[in-house]
């Protein structure tokens, strides 16, 4: 057996919240309990980062800080403006420290799809430009290392845990909202808003509106993921998945676009008549290709979501008819 194979961590399991959403709870404890056990969920990845034996340690830490910034986000008025402001803060400094090595992670990953992608030719350029990537990677990696094991660094973590803490004991009038009653009116919101978007887009739109979209989708999928205890499971589900293939198409989009941004980068002071800057070049046009073609998937899966039935279905869950 590979000795360095069985002494790989495992990757933490997600727990529950102590404090499970019910319809007629008041929302501010259920919340407390979710963002506890998320951000204590994100900081056991820390030394499966440090060790490096899987990226999906730091795919899975980002992902747990991106829920938690979400929910704060979303149900702002749960918060007092100052701790509002603080958590926000804080959660963006972690997520920005390791922006760049998640980056060359996704790049790395698809190292050979490129050489797929490209003539033979070109591969000599290939190889030089993923051998940088990797001496990038290994630099970068070091330094969120160091920064992940700095005094700062954890007293950065103690301060977003107290401010968490504030909302068990200190909730704001909108705090003691009923679950449920908080849960239809933020989802019929944000629906109503992704509806909007998909009914404005169009082949010709810019790719801002498309970025757009994808952003409010994913405010939807929060919410509707959070929420789920307290709505049937059976049209909760539906709707996720339908929510999903539309997500999916808009991840491809904007995988897309970040490809092209990093490439462009890339050959910026490159030398022109190098091998490594004529396979950057044809992989930038292969890159340009693939992103016009995912911004048509996304044209053509907006009219699963505008579906009149995946409408009615969320009218009927959340839409709180108003009293004359």
């Amino acid at each position: 057996m590979n000795v360095n194979k069985r002494d790989k961590l495992k990757l933490p399991k997600r727990k529950k919240p102590d404090v499970l959403l019910k319809a007629d709870a008041e929302i501010h404890q259920p919340v407390f309990h979710f963002l506890k056990t998320e951000f204590n969920h994100a900081r056991q990845h820390e030394k499966g980062i440090n060790r490096d034996d899987d990226i999906e340690f730091l795919h899975q830490y980002r992902v747990a800080l991106r829920r938690c910034r979400a929910l704060i986000s979303l149900l702002k008025s749960l918060f007092k403006a100052e701790q509002k402001q603080m958590l926000k803060v804080e959660l963006k400094t972690m997520m920005q420290k390791s922006n760049h090595l998640r980056d060359l992670d996704v790049f790395l990953l698809k190292m050979e799809d490129y050489f797929s992608a490209l003539d033979h030719q070109y591969h000599q350029g290939l190889i030089c430009f993923f051998d940088e990537l990797q001496y990038m990677r290994r630099n970068t990696h070091k330094e969120l290392k160091r920064w992940l094991k700095t005094e700062s660094y954890e007293q950065q973590c103690q301060l977003v845990k107290g401010l968490i803490a504030e909302l068990e004991y200190c909730p704001t009038s909108k705090g003691r909202s009923k679950s449920k009653d908080l849960g239809r009116e933020m989802i019929w919101q944000h629906f109503e808003q992704v509806l909007t978007h998909c009914n404005e887009l169009t082949i010709n739109s810019p790719d801002e509106s498309v970025h757009e979209l994808r952003i409010c989708c994913k405010k939807l999928r929060y919410l509707l993921e959070f929420f789920t205890p307290i709505f049937p499971a059976k049209i909760n589900k539906e709707q996720i998945q339908r929510l999903k293939q539309l997500q999916d198409q808009l991840g491809e989009f904007n995988d897309s676009s970040v490809q092209q941004l990093f490439l462009e980068n890339y050959l910026k002071g490159k030398e022109p008549s190098s091998t490594t800057f004529a396979a950057i070049t044809q992989l930038k046009a292969i890159a340009q290709s693939e992103h016009q073609a995912a911004k048509q998937h996304v044209i053509t899966q907006l009219t699963q979501f505008t579906h009149p039935d995946n409408i009615a279905s969320y009218k009927k869950l959340y839409l709180v008819e108003k009293k004359a």
